[in-house]
């Protein structure tokens, strides 16, 4: 009969430790991080939306009360209200009223323009008003508007 060796059992010391990265381990991080990177610019911008939407929504704002104040006569008034007269002696008033900016009509109607703001202010000058705002989220905004008085 044939005698059949047992293999001793190896000891823990002869194995030895392997440390470092392989050239697989190294394209795998490599191509996830690349993965990683091209996705960062569209998640950037998303987080950005928000901002870019006040921002569109002041240069609106800015463009309907600079068509106002150069179609119609502005009446100097207090430095939170913007008071004009139209051609058919109407009174036109921009106001903010809470967290909106609005325009009203004869004192009626409640026309919203502008929401989310936090101080609004004019400041009277001999050809031209500027129009302050400082919106919720503490941006600053500034527009200057030349004055037709015909």
């Amino acid at each position: 009969m044939k005698e059949i060796k047992l293999k001793q059992p190896m000891p823990i010391s002869k194995f030895k430790i392997e440390t470092g990265f392989t050239l697989v381990e190294l394209l795998i991080s490599i191509s996830f991080m690349s993965f990683l990177l091209v996705l960062t610019l569209p998640v950037w911008q998303l987080l950005n939306h928000q901002s870019q939407i006040e921002r569109y929504s002041v240069y609106q704002f800015f463009h309907v009360v600079t068509d106002e104040v150069q179609q119609n006569q502005v009446m100097n008034g207090p430095k939170y209200e913007l008071n004009l007269k139209t051609s058919c002696n109407d009174e036109i008033t921009l106001s903010r009223y809470h967290e909106i900016v609005r325009r009203r009509v004869n004192r009626t109607g409640h026309e919203v323009l502008l929401r989310d703001v936090s101080h609004f202010e004019i400041s009277y000058s001999e050809h031209y008003i500027t129009l302050i705002l400082i919106m919720k989220s503490g941006n600053h905004y500034e527009k200057n508007i030349t004055t037709f008085n015909w």
